[in-house]
């Protein structure tokens, strides 16, 4: 009998993995690609761009492309939702700049009391990653806006 149980539980738990991983919605999501990041870590691997400003450099071109396809969400965004929704929206990215701005001034204080050129590209990923974070979110509700129609 203790076979048995153990033989069932071991194929329960299979299939609730395989009807997990089969999901639409992890389907859906495994298939969203960051073009912005893969031309990163294109950049960043690139021999040519191993010195510190090289891969500053690729850090400033994903933070400005970052930085459009933000923009291009929220006005995507601003032109979908009702005019509350669209308030509200406008409320929260003013505020984002307004952390965005607070974070970089904590960010180059913490950085200002390392030594060494090893830190510069860390910092502007840390940059580029406060920019990515709020891009994919927004794009993410542009996504959302777009389910029904």
């Amino acid at each position: 009998m203790k076979d048995i149980n153990t033989t069932l539980l071991t194929a329960v738990g299979a299939l609730a993995c395989l009807l997990t991983l089969a999901s639409p919605a992890k389907l859906a999501a495994s298939d969203l690609k960051d073009p912005t990041a893969e031309t990163l870590d294109r950049c960043l691997n690139d021999a040519a761009n191993g010195s510190t400003a090289g891969q500053t450099g690729c850090e400033a071109t994903a933070s400005d492309d970052y930085d459009r396809r933000m923009n291009a969400a929220y006005t995507t965004l601003m032109h979908k939702l009702p005019a509350e929704a669209a308030q509200q929206l406008r409320l929260s990215q003013r505020a984002w700049i307004a952390f965005r701005d607070a974070e970089a001034k904590a960010r180059d204080a913490l950085y200002e009391t390392r030594q060494g050129t090893m830190y510069v590209p860390m910092q502007a990923s840390d940059a580029t990653n406060v920019i990515r974070d709020r891009t994919l979110l927004l794009e993410g509700y542009v996504r959302v806006m777009a389910i029904d129609e």
